[in-house]
Protein backbone atom coordinates (compact mmCIF):
# COMPACT_ATOMS: atom_id res chain seq x y z
CA UNK A 1 0.00 0.00 0.00
CA UNK A 2 1.58 3.47 -0.98
CA UNK A 3 2.52 5.88 1.75
CA UNK A 4 -0.15 8.71 2.01
CA UNK A 5 1.69 12.30 1.93
CA UNK A 6 1.50 14.08 4.79
CA UNK A 7 -0.39 17.59 3.99
CA UNK A 8 -0.97 20.50 5.69
CA UNK A 9 -4.38 21.30 6.91
CA UNK A 10 -6.71 23.85 7.60
CA UNK A 11 -9.52 25.10 9.79
CA UNK A 12 -11.16 27.84 10.56
CA UNK A 13 -8.77 29.26 12.83
CA UNK A 14 -6.01 27.10 12.75
CA UNK A 15 -3.28 25.94 10.84
CA UNK A 16 -2.24 22.77 10.98
CA UNK A 17 1.35 22.05 9.73
CA UNK A 18 4.49 20.11 9.68
CA UNK A 19 6.16 20.47 12.77
CA UNK A 20 10.18 22.01 12.82
CA UNK A 21 12.78 22.98 15.13
CA UNK A 22 11.72 26.19 14.83
CA UNK A 23 9.11 25.19 16.94
CA UNK A 24 11.15 24.33 20.21
CA UNK A 25 10.68 26.56 22.43
CA UNK A 26 6.37 27.23 21.94
CA UNK A 27 6.54 23.19 22.75
CA UNK A 28 9.24 23.28 25.59
CA UNK A 29 6.66 26.03 26.86
CA UNK A 30 3.60 23.40 27.59
CA UNK A 31 5.78 20.57 27.58
CA UNK A 32 7.77 21.30 30.45
CA UNK A 33 4.54 22.66 32.15
CA UNK A 34 3.56 20.28 35.56
CA UNK A 35 0.26 20.26 34.96
CA UNK A 36 -0.04 19.47 31.49
CA UNK A 37 2.69 16.91 31.75
CA UNK A 38 0.33 14.78 34.78
CA UNK A 39 -2.25 14.79 32.26
CA UNK A 40 -0.90 13.06 29.35
CA UNK A 41 1.42 10.03 28.47
CA UNK A 42 4.83 11.10 27.66
CA UNK A 43 7.49 12.27 30.22
CA UNK A 44 7.39 16.19 30.72
CA UNK A 45 10.34 17.95 28.73
CA UNK A 46 13.30 18.81 31.74
CA UNK A 47 15.07 20.83 29.08
CA UNK A 48 14.53 22.40 25.33
CA UNK A 49 16.97 19.63 24.32
CA UNK A 50 14.11 17.47 25.35
CA UNK A 51 11.24 19.33 22.90
CA UNK A 52 14.41 19.19 20.07
CA UNK A 53 14.73 15.61 19.87
CA UNK A 54 11.14 15.32 19.77
CA UNK A 55 10.52 17.86 16.79
CA UNK A 56 13.49 16.02 15.07
CA UNK A 57 11.81 12.49 15.15
CA UNK A 58 8.69 14.05 13.56
CA UNK A 59 10.81 15.76 10.56
CA UNK A 60 12.44 11.93 10.23
CA UNK A 61 9.04 11.17 10.14
CA UNK A 62 7.99 12.99 7.51
CA UNK A 63 11.81 12.05 5.75
CA UNK A 64 10.54 8.61 6.33
CA UNK A 65 6.81 8.81 5.31
CA UNK A 66 4.13 7.51 7.23
CA UNK A 67 3.98 10.20 10.17
CA UNK A 68 1.52 12.01 10.26
CA UNK A 69 1.80 14.49 13.43
CA UNK A 70 0.66 18.28 13.26
CA UNK A 71 1.72 21.46 14.91
CA UNK A 72 -1.37 24.15 15.31
CA UNK A 73 -0.79 27.92 14.26
CA UNK A 74 -3.05 30.59 15.01
CA UNK A 75 -4.41 31.74 11.23
CA UNK A 76 -4.56 35.13 12.79
CA UNK A 77 -1.24 35.11 14.08
CA UNK A 78 0.51 32.47 13.50
CA UNK A 79 1.50 31.42 16.97
CA UNK A 80 2.53 28.02 17.73
CA UNK A 81 -0.49 26.54 20.23
CA UNK A 82 0.26 23.47 20.46
CA UNK A 83 -0.31 19.97 18.21
CA UNK A 84 -2.70 16.88 16.93
CA UNK A 85 -2.12 13.58 15.23
CA UNK A 86 -1.56 10.06 15.44
CA UNK A 87 0.62 8.93 17.73
CA UNK A 88 0.09 5.40 16.88
CA UNK A 89 -0.97 4.12 13.51
CA UNK A 90 -1.60 0.41 12.44
CA UNK A 91 -2.46 1.09 8.57
CA UNK A 92 -2.82 -2.84 7.83
CA UNK A 93 -5.01 -2.68 10.78
CA UNK A 94 -6.76 0.04 10.08
CA UNK A 95 -6.48 1.76 13.28
CA UNK A 96 -5.07 5.25 14.34
CA UNK A 97 -4.52 6.59 18.19
CA UNK A 98 -5.50 10.15 18.14
CA UNK A 99 -3.42 12.71 20.48
CA UNK A 100 -3.62 16.80 21.02
CA UNK A 101 -2.13 19.18 23.68
CA UNK A 102 -2.62 22.56 24.03
CA UNK A 103 -0.39 25.73 25.71
CA UNK A 104 -2.54 26.14 28.65
CA UNK A 105 -3.34 29.87 27.59
CA UNK A 106 -5.49 28.40 24.61
CA UNK A 107 -7.31 25.65 27.00
CA UNK A 108 -11.17 25.96 27.00
CA UNK A 109 -11.79 27.63 23.84
CA UNK A 110 -12.67 25.13 21.20
CA UNK A 111 -8.95 24.61 19.28
CA UNK A 112 -8.55 21.05 20.39
CA UNK A 113 -11.85 19.77 19.01
CA UNK A 114 -11.34 21.74 15.85
CA UNK A 115 -8.04 20.54 15.44
CA UNK A 116 -9.00 16.95 16.18
CA UNK A 117 -12.14 17.00 13.76
CA UNK A 118 -9.53 17.90 10.46
CA UNK A 119 -7.01 15.20 11.56
CA UNK A 120 -10.41 12.79 11.93
CA UNK A 121 -11.02 13.79 8.50
CA UNK A 122 -7.74 12.91 7.02
CA UNK A 123 -7.45 9.38 8.96
CA UNK A 124 -10.95 8.20 7.82
CA UNK A 125 -11.14 9.59 4.41
CA UNK A 126 -7.22 9.86 3.42
CA UNK A 127 -5.61 7.10 5.45
CA UNK A 128 -8.61 4.55 5.23
CA UNK A 129 -8.70 4.14 8.79
CA UNK A 130 -11.69 1.84 9.96
CA UNK A 131 -10.60 2.98 14.08
CA UNK A 132 -9.91 6.08 15.71
CA UNK A 133 -9.10 5.87 19.13
CA UNK A 134 -7.81 8.46 21.98
CA UNK A 135 -6.97 7.77 25.06
CA UNK A 136 -7.66 10.31 28.57
CA UNK A 137 -6.75 9.88 32.43
CA UNK A 138 -10.15 9.95 34.07
CA UNK A 139 -8.96 13.32 35.58
CA UNK A 140 -8.95 14.89 32.75
CA UNK A 141 -12.59 16.51 32.13
CA UNK A 142 -11.59 19.01 29.21
CA UNK A 143 -10.46 15.95 26.78
CA UNK A 144 -13.01 13.31 27.94
CA UNK A 145 -15.21 16.47 26.77
CA UNK A 146 -13.49 17.03 22.79
CA UNK A 147 -14.51 13.00 22.54
CA UNK A 148 -17.95 13.31 23.05
CA UNK A 149 -17.96 16.60 21.36
CA UNK A 150 -16.59 14.52 18.52
CA UNK A 151 -18.76 11.54 18.37
CA UNK A 152 -16.21 9.25 20.24
CA UNK A 153 -17.97 6.79 22.86
CA UNK A 154 -16.40 5.32 25.75
CA UNK A 155 -15.08 1.86 25.31
CA UNK A 156 -13.82 0.87 28.65
CA UNK A 157 -10.85 1.67 31.12
CA UNK A 158 -7.33 0.34 30.82
CA UNK A 159 -4.29 0.51 33.16
CA UNK A 160 -0.64 1.79 31.77
CA UNK A 161 2.42 2.99 33.33
CA UNK A 162 2.91 6.33 34.48
CA UNK A 163 5.24 8.04 32.23
CA UNK A 164 6.91 9.40 35.43
CA UNK A 165 6.91 7.10 37.63
CA UNK A 166 5.86 3.91 36.21
CA UNK A 167 3.29 3.05 38.38
CA UNK A 168 -0.34 2.09 36.49
CA UNK A 169 -2.98 4.41 35.95
CA UNK A 170 -6.00 4.43 34.72
CA UNK A 171 -7.07 5.51 31.55
CA UNK A 172 -10.67 5.91 29.67
CA UNK A 173 -10.52 4.71 26.08
CA UNK A 174 -12.86 6.31 23.48
CA UNK A 175 -13.41 5.12 20.21
CA UNK A 176 -15.13 6.02 17.28
CA UNK A 177 -15.57 3.85 13.88
CA UNK A 178 -15.66 5.10 10.36
CA UNK A 179 -19.30 3.53 9.62
CA UNK A 180 -20.27 5.46 12.61
CA UNK A 181 -18.31 8.86 11.24
CA UNK A 182 -19.80 8.77 8.21
CA UNK A 183 -23.72 8.25 8.96
CA UNK A 184 -23.53 10.27 12.17
CA UNK A 185 -21.28 13.24 10.51
CA UNK A 186 -22.88 15.55 7.56
CA UNK A 187 -21.02 18.11 5.66
CA UNK A 188 -22.80 20.98 4.77
CA UNK A 189 -21.36 23.20 2.00
CA UNK A 190 -22.22 26.28 0.17
CA UNK A 191 -22.51 27.19 -3.60
CA UNK A 192 -19.16 28.55 -3.59
CA UNK A 193 -17.52 25.75 -1.99
CA UNK A 194 -15.99 27.70 1.58
CA UNK A 195 -19.03 26.91 3.95
CA UNK A 196 -18.93 24.17 6.10
CA UNK A 197 -20.44 22.80 9.20
CA UNK A 198 -20.31 19.78 10.84
CA UNK A 199 -22.63 17.83 13.44
CA UNK A 200 -24.74 14.83 13.94
CA UNK A 201 -27.40 13.92 11.11
CA UNK A 202 -29.99 12.59 13.20
CA UNK A 203 -30.59 15.95 15.82
CA UNK A 204 -28.59 17.90 13.12
CA UNK A 205 -26.56 19.26 16.13
CA UNK A 206 -23.88 21.80 14.65
CA UNK A 207 -20.72 20.96 16.81
CA UNK A 208 -19.02 23.66 15.51
CA UNK A 209 -19.14 26.21 12.36
CA UNK A 210 -15.61 25.37 9.74
CA UNK A 211 -16.69 28.03 7.84
CA UNK A 212 -13.20 28.47 5.06
CA UNK A 213 -12.29 24.84 6.20
CA UNK A 214 -11.96 24.12 2.07
CA UNK A 215 -12.46 20.51 2.54
CA UNK A 216 -9.71 19.89 5.14
CA UNK A 217 -6.82 20.05 2.84
CA UNK A 218 -4.83 22.55 0.98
Amino acid sequence: MPIVPFVPLSTPRLALVALSLEDAPAVFSYASDSEISRLVAWPRHENIGTSRRFLARSMVGYAQGGHYEWGLKLRADQLFIGSCGFGELDVGRGVGELGYVLAKPYWGQGYATEAAAAVIQFGFSKLGLQVIEANAFPENIASLRVMSKLGMRYRGTKLVPDATTGASRPVSVWQIKREQWAEDHYVLQNPKGRALIWGTAPQKQTIFDLRGFEASMR
